[in-house]
């Protein structure tokens, strides 16, 4: 799950910002804060109707982005590999490999 990735909400925990459980947004920014992606919504119109933070675990990929590293990278501020920018095999993990959590899929460990 990385910058410009089609993806999936899995609960109703942010109905009330107007996101509903199975709605595809994408990912548009390549960093991640606090644990969450910042995720994009819109209507099939284009018109966006939603633009939040939403936990890397409450997300799904629906469609993987052709978008490099070094372009990521590019994105983040200062150019920083440090700044977590994807999540892979249940890790977080920033451009150096290194991992932000311990446990696979337990994004808090």
């Amino acid at each position: 799950m990385k910058y410009l990735d089609a993806v999936k909400v899995l609960t109703d925990k942010y109905q009330s910002e107007g996101v509903e459980k199975g709605a595809i947004g994408t990912i548009i920014l390549s960093e991640i804060r606090s644990n969450t992606f910042e995720v994009v919504f819109s209507h099939k119109d284009g018109r966006d109707y939603a633009m939040i933070e939403i936990f890397v675990g409450d997300l799904e990929v629906v469609r993987s982005s052709d978008v490099t590293d070094a372009e990521i990278l590019e994105d983040l501020p200062g150019n920083d590999p440090n700044w977590w920018c994807k999540v892979e095999d249940g890790y977080i993990i920033n451009l150096n490999g290194e991992r932000k959590n311990k446990i696979p899929y337990d994004y808090n460990s």
